[in-house]
């Protein structure tokens, strides 16, 4: 048993680190507070911390009353990768899967891979046919004003704006996705940061820098909601 300013972590939670625990307690009363409510779309039961706590909260869930609203439970689910065909293939095995109503995955191929830019619209993902699928975060870091036109060096705007381009023609070849949350909209402070030229304590993944300076990145993500809203009212 773990207390933290007098709440107490009883079983599944007692096995884990304080934050840890303190977290699941935190998912748990946020169940609790706004199950069903209007401002509540969909419920995030796993997000990098431990599965066991997002198994508590299904638990917690499982265990109310009918309600008159359908629950949605998302999860940014764990990834793997293998070679199909000559060309990459992502997918997953998360025991999450069959529990979650909505899929969610981090995308950074060609970021924190060592994927070429020009490879990623080649990759595939085989996920669940049944499920609508998310891009909960996809990104690349770049320091407004530094270009690279010639070598596209990552954190150039070059880089992050081929990038996103990239990316897209992937997200477009996947039949299941229904949504995506590029990361992020501005630069933010992140101490962790610590590059002294490109990061100096800031996370660069915005499409707009801390002082509103609009990247390159900015204009290919705009065009392109602007094309889809046209595709959507050509249809209708």
């Amino acid at each position: 048993m773990q207390a933290i300013s007098g709440l107490k972590f009883t079983g599944a939670a007692a096995g884990l680190s304080v934050a840890a625990a303190a977290y699941c307690l935190v998912h748990g009363l946020v169940i609790d507070d706004d199950l069903n409510l209007p401002r509540t779309l969909t419920w995030a039961v796993a997000s990098t911390f431990p599965w066991l706590c997002a198994w508590e909260g299904l638990k917690r869930l499982s265990t109310k009353p009918a309600q008159p609203l359908q629950l949605l439970l998302s999860a940014a689910l764990l990834t793997g990768r293998r070679t199909v065909d000559g060309h990459p293939e992502m997918m997953s095995d998360d025991p999450l899967i069959g529990r979650v109503d909505v899929l969610a995955f981090n995308t950074y191929n060609g970021w924190y891979t060592s994927d070429k830019l020009a490879d990623v619209p080649n990759i595939t993902w085989r996920v669940p046919a049944n499920k609508p699928l998310v891009f909960s975060e996809l990104g690349a870091d770049a320091k407004a004003g530094f270009h690279d036109p010639v070598t596209m060096r990552k954190e150039s705007e070059e880089y992050q704006a081929e990038y996103l381009r990239q990316t897209l023609k992937m997200a477009d070849k996947i039949p299941t996705l229904t949504g995506m949350s590029p990361w992020v909209l501005k630069d933010f402070r992140s101490p962790r940061r610590q590059h002294p030229v490109f990061e100096a304590g800031w996370n660069r993944k915005g499409m707009i820098s801390e002082t509103g300076e609009r990247k390159q990145a900015f204009a290919v993500l705009a065009d392109y909601y602007a094309k889809k809203a046209n595709e959507t009212a050509a249809s209708k």
